[in-house]
């Protein structure tokens, strides 16, 4: 694929869909290197690229396109450093933050990539610190300085009318589970809504939203059913539970379906609560996830005096 290719790409998506150089580009690049991508005067960057169609819920249109050597080695790096912290290798993640962070300062490359770079590695930073016992107060604030880094207006609730990459989703969602664990349980629900109504807005059909969007409202249903909201509790439950059908995903399935039971015994709907307890329950050992499937009996039976 051609350069001049990928920025007629990148200019008719956003044409399509009304937004301005200014939205598309912001906290990523220049609107000067934005037109002259479009131009196909300039190359794009593997991370400028990936952020720009990430922000136009294009991103499964593009191949994996490196600019050199360095940029593949970089994107390798970040692969590793992705798996260490999903396998909870959290030596390993750090080693590799500290050595991504000086070769990003050996080599700064473009001051747009960096700064998402710098971004990539300050988040990840925050989720193996926050393993190793960091209070939640540090958590929020190192978030906060992370999404700053590409969204400097990010007033810390709103998300106003600015296109969001996959990354900054994330960093947001984390931002709302800091607050929730500081007690700040509404600032958390506010700040959630608007992601949800994001996601809607600008990322259906795309795989990643398949990914981000029922963990969202996993955490929606959650903190609402905590502050006695049952009835949008469980409508939340129920529509990520719809969607994880129709797309096949799993993960927050069964947190999902033990999230709607507890909705539905506050509700005083006891018999088609144990049938979702049993149904989390099930769903957590199909996937083996024993601990979990324990805790779910066990709240149950606490809470509600319910046997699964």
């Amino acid at each position: 694929m051609s350069y001049y290719t990928i920025g007629e790409l990148i200019r008719e998506a956003r044409e399509r869909r009304n937004y301005s150089q200014e939205e598309l580009c912001y906290g990523i690049c220049t609107t000067s290197t934005l037109s002259r991508i479009e131009n196909g005067q300039q190359a794009p960057g593997k991370k400028i690229l990936e952020g720009l169609m990430q922000r136009l819920g294009a991103a499964d249109r593009i191949f994996h396109v490196y600019a050199n050597k360095e940029e593949r080695e970089r994107h390798e790096l970040e692969q590793q450093l992705a798996r260490s912290i999903g396998d909870r290798d959290y030596v390993q993640a750090e080693s590799l933050v500290s050595y991504m962070e000086k070769r990003i300062a050996k080599n700064p490359g473009r001051p747009s990539s960096r700064n998402m770079e710098e971004q990539y590695l300050a988040f990840a930073n925050v989720l193996i610190q926050k393993q190793k016992g960091k209070s939640a107060g540090w958590v929020l604030e190192g978030l906060l300085d992370a999404i700053h880094m590409t969204i400097p207006d990010f007033d810390g609730i709103h998300i106003k009318s600015r296109l969001l990459t996959y990354h900054e989703i994330s960093i947001l969602n984390n931002i709302g589970c800091a607050y929730h664990s500081l007690g700040r349980v509404m600032d958390a629900v506010q700040l959630l809504l608007g992601l949800k109504e994001y996601m809607e807005m600008h990322m259906l059909g795309s795989d990643e939203m398949s990914l981000k969007y029922p963990m969202v409202l996993q955490n929606l249903s959650s903190w609402l059913g905590q502050k006695g909201i049952y009835k949008d509790a469980l409508a939340l439950c129920q529509a990520g539970i719809d969607y994880c059908i129709k797309y096949g995903r799993m993960h927050t399935f069964p947190m999902l379906l033990c999230n709607k039971a507890c909705a539905l015994a506050e509700l005083g709907q006891y018999d088609m609560s144990k049938d979702n307890f049993i149904k989390s329950v099930a769903i957590f050992q199909a996937i083996n996830q024993q601990e979990h499937a324990e805790q779910v009996k066990t709240y149950a039976s606490t809470h509600y005096g319910i046997t699964v």
